[in-house]
């Protein structure tokens, strides 16, 4: 909270990211011309917030941004060593030569290495159904605390939001799909709900974490049909789903 209102703190996050992405195809983030610890001047940029896309947009608009807005987020640590942590949909806006502006550098993590390596190993045991393995790595990584005990199986539940979406070629987000997963994980009586509660989130995953959800909701919102798996296996370190079965 302390790094959000520190516009100084905010403006160096901001200029390693515009030189970072300068001339991106895609991309396009703000140069800061002047800052203070008060106050933050950067170039301007016109556009559509992509809040406006989730009113309006086509679903062309909404595959293409929500893909744009997700590899930017998934991309950032490994081009810029930082990760974008605020993925509201008003710090994305559509510029009117089709690429992405991006603003608001407030809340960023300092990933150097990119993103933990243990993040693609988890994932990749999750979707081959080895809850044996993530227990372990789960545990291994400060997820899980000694002395809790979890079900390995309800662990894979528990995980199924990050893993589904890379279960196919492209994954079609919708309101429907999260709301499903939001009745079973907070009802008391349903066994996932206490799953939430015995894990613990390392202070080094906080912001990845909220990213994740963040970014999660708003492709909901948007509806937006992702190749996931793709970009995983991109931008996501040791990342190694199993094969696709027709």
């Amino acid at each position: 909270m302390r790094e959000e209102l520190d516009y100084l703190h905010e403006s160096k996050a901001q200029r390693a990211f515009a030189v970072a992405f300068d001339s991106h195809s895609d991309y396009v983030i703000p140069h800061v011309i002047s800052a203070s610890p008060q106050v933050v001047v950067t170039e301007w940029v016109e556009g559509r917030s992509l809040a406006r896309i989730i009113e309006s947009g086509t679903q062309e608009e909404r595959d293409t941004y929500g893909s744009l807005y997700l590899r930017f987020l998934l991309s950032g640590p490994s081009i810029a060593g930082k990760l974008h942590a605020d993925p509201h949909p008003g710090n994305f806006r559509v510029m009117p030569d089709g690429r992405m502006a991006v603003l608001d550098f407030g809340a960023t993590a300092d990933l150097p290495d990119g993103l933990p390596v243990a993040m693609g190993r988890l994932l990749s045991v999750a979707m081959r159904g080895r809850p044996d393995l993530v227990r372990e790595g789960l545990e291994a990584n400060g997820f899980i605390r000694p002395g809790i005990h979890v079900e390995p199986s309800s662990l894979l539940d528990y995980l199924m939001p990050f893993t589904e979406p890379a279960m196919t070629d492209e994954f079609l987000h919708s309101r429907e799909w999260l709301k499903a997963l939001f009745a079973k994980t907070s009802d008391p009586r349903n066994p996932d709900w206490a799953v939430g509660l015995k894990i613990n989130l390392p202070p080094e995953y906080l912001l990845i974490h909220r990213t994740w959800l963040g970014s999660i909701g708003v492709l909901c919102q948007l509806g937006a049909k992702v190749a996931v798996r793709k970009e995983f296996q991109r931008w996501v370190p040791d990342f190694d789903p199993p094969a696709l079965t027709q």
